[in-house]
């Protein structure tokens, strides 16, 4: 049987000569920028010619790495989808599904009953993560990723706006009093999640942009940062739609009206998977359920 070496450096070949950019095939593949510099570095001496030319921070493929990525692409391509048909077709109805702890348990689990009623014998897989999924080694049918729905590989159907806005306990306002501006946030430790940008562009928004806060805690998972806000630790940015249960029970205070919008929730696939059935229905589902069109 041929002999394939380098795998993982010929996937990485096959992105970066799709996107011509290193960062950009970094996002694709969930790895630094540098990881793919070196992947490419292994591939090109291993096979003793240069596969692209770097000039004025552009990125070409030279004839060799053209002739290469056109050879490659297609086969890829096919593995993928090769994977996908093996694993919607092994025997069980069941659905692959990667979306991140907070939503899962404080929107999508609690309505997940009413999709087995309608469904029951559709077994759902639910894969916990922060990170947007890779479709090709994961084994994931659909992910629920939240972001700006900018994925160009992905199809996104947009699900919950994910309105951001300062929250806190009762406990704290208690404590440390509240905040009746913007600015007042210095007094306070702010929570950020793994992307600190987000508090900066709120506090831009605000007008407070110039304000040096205290104290800083970084924490990726929601549900900790939640946890953390509870205990009265400091003030994170929240979406009111998935605290409401705190909120409207007094444990949570939402500080301002000022909501950042540039993040959303969205459910992703690619673009050139080919749906099954089972996938058609929990689309359908859950659109209903954040309260957009039925799938068609």
């Amino acid at each position: 049987m041929l002999h394939l070496p380098l795998l993982n450096a010929l996937k990485t070949f096959v992105v970066a000569g799709h996107y011509l950019n290193f960062t950009k095939a970094s996002e694709d593949l969930l790895v630094s920028p540098s990881a793919v510099s070196h992947q490419i570095r292994v591939l090109e001496d291993y096979l003793g010619i240069k596969l692209f030319i770097r000039q004025n921070r552009t990125l070409t493929l030279t004839v060799e790495g053209a002739h290469l990525h056109a050879s490659l692409e297609g086969p890829f391509d096919q593995i993928a989808r090769a994977i996908q048909d093996t694993l919607h077709n092994r025997g069980r109805e069941s659905l692959n599904i990667s979306l991140r702890p907070f939503f899962s348990s404080a929107w999508l689990a609690p309505r997940l009953n009413s999709f087995w009623g309608q469904n029951p014998k559709i077994e759902i897989d639910l894969t916990h993560t922060i990170k947007v999924p890779d479709f090709m080694t994961d084994h994931i049918d659909l992910g629920i990723v939240w972001g700006k729905g900018d994925w160009p590989e992905m199809e996104s159907k947009f699900l919950l706006p994910g309105d951001l806005t300062p929250i806190c306990s009762a406990s704290l306002i208690e404590q440390k009093g509240r905040p009746q501006e913007p600015a007042d946030l210095e007094r306070f430790t702010l929570i950020h999640d793994e992307d600190r940008s987000a508090w900066d562009a709120w506090l831009e928004r605000s007008g407070a942009g110039s304000v040096s806060c205290k104290a800083n805690l970084i924490i990726d998972d929601t549900n900790v940062r939640v946890q953390s806000i509870l205990n009265g630790q400091g003030i994170m940015l929240g979406c009111p739609r998935l605290l409401r249960h705190e909120l409207e029970a007094g444990r949570l205070v939402q500080l301002f009206d000022i909501c950042l919008d540039t993040y959303a929730y969205y459910l992703v696939y690619p673009k050139k998977l080919e749906l099954t059935r089972n996938m058609e229905i929990f689309i359908d589902w859950i659109l209903q359920q954040a309260g957009d069109k039925p799938f068609s």
